[in-house]
Order: C-alpha cells, then sequence, then structure tokens
C-alpha cells in the first residue's frame, strides 16, 4: 500500500510499511518504551521553501531500534489504487546528496517523489542536518 503525505506544497508518496503508526503528534519528549523521540516537519525537512504546516497535522511514527521518529505532514491519504512508481535511473540517484528518494509516480499527470521514509527516519536518527536545516537554526 501507499501513502499520499501532503505539506504545505508538496506532495510525497511513502510505503505504507515504512510506517509505524499515524495519528497526532505526541507532545512527550519520550516514547512509552522511554526512546527519544525527534519530531520534524517534513516539508521545511526536504525544501527550506515549504513552510511549516500549521491548524491540524499528522505524525507518521517510524519506530527505530533506539529512537522513534515522527514526521509531521498536513495530511496523509491512502491510496486505492497505488500508482506505478518508476524507479530514478542510475545516473539520477548517484547525484542525490542523501538516498530518500527511490521513485516517481504520475498522480493527475503531476511528478511526485516517493521516499524512503525508514532511510530518512534512520538518518535524522543518526543526527543528520543538511546544509539548509542547520542555515534556519
Amino acid at each position: 500500500m501507499i501513502l499520499l503525505l501532503e505539506t504545505t506544497t508538496r506532495r510525497y508518496l511513502c510505503r505504507q510499511h515504512d510506517v509505524d503508526a499515524i495519528g497526532a503528534p505526541g507532545v512527550a519528549d519520550r516514547d512509552e518504551r522511554g526512546r527519544p523521540i525527534i519530531r520534524r516537519q517534513l516539508g521545511p525537512l526536504l525544501d527550506p521553501a515549504d513552510p511549516p504546516v500549521a491548524g491540524r497535522i499528522h505524525a507518521l511514527r517510524i519506530i527505530l531500534r533506539r529512537r522513534t521518529v515522527e514526521l509531521v505532514v498536513a495530511r496523509v491519504d491512502l491510496l486505492v489504487e497505488a500508482p506505478v512508481i518508476h524507479p530514478l535511473a542510475a545516473f539520477v540517484s548517484a547525484r542525490l546528496q542523501l538516498p530518500w528518494v527511490y521513485g516517481v509516480a504520475l498522480l493527475a499527470e503531476q511528478p511526485v517523489v516517493a521516499l524512503d521514509l525508514r532511510r530518512l527516519a534512520a538518518d535524522l536518527a543518526l543526527g543528520l542536518q543538511l546544509a539548509h536545516s542547520q542555515e534556519a537554526q
């Protein structure tokens, strides 16, 4: 199954099995097992021009061995009919700064990037800071 994620200005796809739970973002700093929770807005993380989500928000919870990561988005939909996700060409994959994109699909004749949220969460848990994230802090 494929999830359609919407930030303030962008749309992304991800595999449903990459996400352990979907719901309202928590307010605690630790999960029920005492692991630290890393909470990030997906939009600004991927694109500094994408403003943070305001109003009703949803958290995609990804549970890792030592940490839990919550990625916050404006909207999450389960696509009834999975789109055809075309893998990135080797020359494009080789040029990516980080390997979080595994393909692209067409939705309503618009390209939508497919993300590997487990990989993204693991990199965040390891303390990864993007160049534009460091500038904003």
